[in-house]
């Protein structure tokens, strides 16, 4: 049958580039969709022409790459034949980027599958069509750069003039609704910016100079006006008040960066501080900074990094040290809660435990540990468990383990999309391509496993586990070298055998990686001397728990 008279499976590609466009119910939006269902009425009123099997639509977002959630969702159907005719209004609405084209084309050829565009009337099954259809493109990408061109430019005079072009407005500023690029002085913030370099210069360092700041009363807006990447935390942290005091436009100077080199001129909007103070300051944040400990400073090994989480909140407990009267000491704590409340008087954060000895919770695992390699009759005992506890409701467990390996898999999709959104147009997109391709067929997979195991078609438990012969096999390699180990060669056994350990006030549980899949890669890859990756989410682990106390000494300075 010829191609135009085949009976197509067609998807509608609709595209905004503005949030106005998006929210407004009678607009672009409505109107592309409307363009293509007529054009496919009309030809389907003169032959067999097909069926719309699903509309994708990207609201609100440009087409300068392909980071566009509809559009991947798009081309992953091309990918399944479940479209084999791409239609849009025109040819814009796909994509201003001729690489990300010519790699949309390519695929879609491979596919078999048509594009087709009302605007420019394209006829992808000839070659002169094809012609005609990256001339096109061409200009498109000459136009989509030229624009890029003029905003840039516009962006560097309007710096040079030294006017705000955007972004977190600094604490003590706000905006002028009238005057675009300027900004004016916020007098009740303003006065907590003057507090921050008097309280700097008065108590000598940073830490010092946060705590007195929130003890009488200076706190910081959460709301960031203009945007930001983090939220603010309220009260100043030694982060905040060093970006503060180092900031410029307190001075009435715009920083900016042309050709890679960094600018500065006299910004349109008035100091806060004065120079002679400013530069106090900063004189005194640089003698401070001469002073730190240097890179090569001797830090703490920490054997349990990247494993160790808190029992009651579940956040990560990083190692950390803090020197006393008996020299360095180890800890494991929550970090950024730790620093955050290190400048309030009366802390926020309450949990235990705050912050535990690495003294008494490393040897404690590495115990257990030892015994888990070195005692068959352990591993037995674990795997009897699992399977008891398995018993009865396998398709309920099968279930959660296959939803949680395809949030993996789409998180994974998820983060190859960003990133070909930002590769250089000079590298080929083609690798991560094959990749997604790769991650869409294993989700396939996973979500034909999840439909059989909701139907009573489940994989036994039995044929998950490690078997005691294979994990024999790996296990012994370790028990040559156990006692002669140094930390490297523990902190590696320590991510091969254990995927958690959950710290209690009394108490440790540790999660041991027990599953068939994680032993086998790890076998297979016994010659390299890289220590694996922790297995992929659905994993079967294991809890045993041991009654160590911890907390002893640990909640000394909180």
């Amino acid at each position: 049958m010829d191609n135009k008279n085949k009976n197509y499976k067609i998807a509608l590609y609709i595209r905004v580039s503005t949030e106005e466009q998006a929210e407004n119910p009678e607009g672009s939006i409505k109107n592309q969709e409307q363009r293509l269902r007529e054009a496919v009425t009309y030809r389907n009123a003169r032959s067999n022409f097909g069926e719309i099997t699903g509309v994708y639509v990207d609201a609100g977002i440009s087409a300068k790459d392909m980071n566009r959630p509809k559009l991947m969702e798009m081309l992953s159907a091309v990918k399944r034949s479940e479209i084999n005719l791409v239609m849009v209004t025109e040819l814009s609405r796909l994509s201003r980027n001729n690489r990300d084209f010519l790699s949309m084309w390519d695929m879609m050829h491979d596919q078999n599958c048509r594009f087709m565009s009302l605007r420019e009337d394209f006829d992808t099954t000839s070659a002169a069509g094809e012609m005609l259809l990256f001339q096109l493109m061409n200009f498109a990408q000459f136009e989509r750069k030229q624009t890029s061109e003029r905003v840039g430019a516009n962006i560097q005079a309007r710096s040079s003039r030294g006017l705000y072009n955007g972004g977190c407005i600094p604490l003590g500023y706000k905006r002028i609704p009238d005057k675009l690029g300027y900004l004016d002085v916020d007098e009740d913030a303003a006065n907590t910016v003057r507090a921050s370099f008097e309280a700097y210069l008065k108590e000598g360092c940073l830490s010092h100079a946060a705590k007195w700041l929130n003890d009488n009363s200076y706190s910081i807006k959460k709301h960031m006006e203009g945007g930001g990447r983090h939220k603010r935390v309220g009260h100043f942290t030694v982060d905040n008040l060093h970006n503060i005091l180092q900031n410029k436009a307190y001075v009435g100077v715009k920083v900016y960066t042309q050709k890679g080199e960094q600018k500065e001129v006299r910004a349109v909007w008035n100091a806060i501080i004065d120079e002679v103070t400013f530069k106090r300051v900063n004189d005194k944040l640089a003698k401070n900074k001469s002073r730190m400990k240097p890179k090569s400073f001797y830090k703490l090994p920490y054997l349990l990094s990247g494993v160790n989480f808190c029992m009651t909140c579940g956040d990560h407990l990083p190692g950390k040290s803090a020197t006393g009267k008996c020299g360095k000491v180890g800890y494991y704590e929550h970090s950024w809660a730790t620093k955050r409340d290190s400048t309030l008087t009366k802390k926020i954060f309450k949990c235990d435990p705050h912050r535990v000895p690495a003294k008494r919770l490393e040897p404690a695992v590495w115990q257990e540990l030892v015994r888990f390699v070195t005692k068959p009759e352990m591993i037995k005992s674990l795997m009897n468990e699992v399977k008891a506890k398995h018993e009865g409701k396998p398709g309920l467990k099968e279930s959660d383990r296959l939803k949680t390996k395809l949030y993996g898999v789409n998180s994974q999709i998820d983060a190859l999309a960003e990133r070909l959104s930002q590769i250089p147009k000079s590298v080929s997109a083609t690798p991560i391509f094959k990749q997604m391709e790769k991650l869409e067929a294993i989700k396939n997979e996973i979500m034909d496993a999840i439909t059989k195991s909701n139907h009573g078609h489940t994989v036994p438990i039995e044929k998950r586990l490690i078997d005691l012969e294979t994990f024999e096999a790996f296990a012994k390699s370790f028990r040559k070298f156990i006692k002669t180990m140094d930390h490297d060669m523990k902190k590696a056994m320590v991510q091969k055998f254990i995927k958690k350990v959950e710290v209690g006030v009394d108490s440790i549980k540790i999660q041991w990686i027990i599953d068939k899949q994680h032993y086998d890669q790890e076998l297979a890859s016994a010659d390299k001397t890289k220590p694996s990756e922790v297995p992929s989410e659905g994993s079967y682990f294991f809890k045993s728990k041991s009654s160590h106390s911890l907390t002893f000494g640990a909640r000394g300075g909180t």
